[in-house]
């Protein structure tokens, strides 16, 4: 069963976790996602950065997380964040392209 995990990074800037995706090869030239990933969501809110994953199984995360994640988090002296996981019990695809920026949803 899918599952999603809303992980909120405190005091973490957009230039961390451009950082940490630049080293997981996940910034906008990468061209392969982690084994089990189906979608990743990321954008700030009012302390810190936030991101939003549904993977196929928590073990595909946490394997994503020991092997590579980990690293770069701490290679961009980022801390624990706070993670919070729920089962999918539905998801519908997104119907348009997300930009990046302020600029929203766009078609």
């Amino acid at each position: 069963m899918a599952i999603a995990l809303v992980i909120e990074f405190p005091g973490v800037r957009r230039e961390q976790y451009d950082n940490v995706m630049k080293e997981l090869r996940l910034d906008e030239g990468g061209t392969e996602r982690p084994t089990g990933m189906i979608l990743h969501l990321a954008g700030p809110y009012e302390s810190g950065w936030q991101v939003v994953d549904v993977w196929e199984t928590r073990a595909d995360f946490d394997r994503f997380l020991d092997r590579d994640l980990g690293r770069a988090l701490k290679n961009a002296s980022i801390g624990t964040p706070r993670v919070r996981e729920f089962s999918v019990y539905k998801a519908l695809g997104l119907p348009k392209t997300v930009a990046a920026g302020a600029g929203g949803m766009r078609s």
